[in-house]
């Protein structure tokens, strides 16, 4: 069995580095990952890998803009 089977996972920086290996390792656990990063791209392409080995994740865009 899976360590985080029926856990959920907000990874934030999960675009590239330590948090895309991150948000990676935990879906491999079993656990359901939010992924959040600055930018779309790189957020769906993390997404994409996780749902490619069969885990689930959802990704979110989100940058703090100056002034916002």
């Amino acid at each position: 069995m899976k360590q985080l089977a029926s856990k959920v996972a907000i990874v934030t920086g999960a675009g590239r580095g330590i948090g895309r290996g991150i948000g990676i390792a935990y879906a491999r656990e079993g656990a359901k990952v939010l992924v959040a990063s600055r930018t779309k791209s790189t957020v769906e392409s993390v997404v994409a890998e996780i749902q490619a080995e069969g885990g689930t994740a959802l990704g979110i865009a989100a940058a703090c803009r100056q002034g916002a």
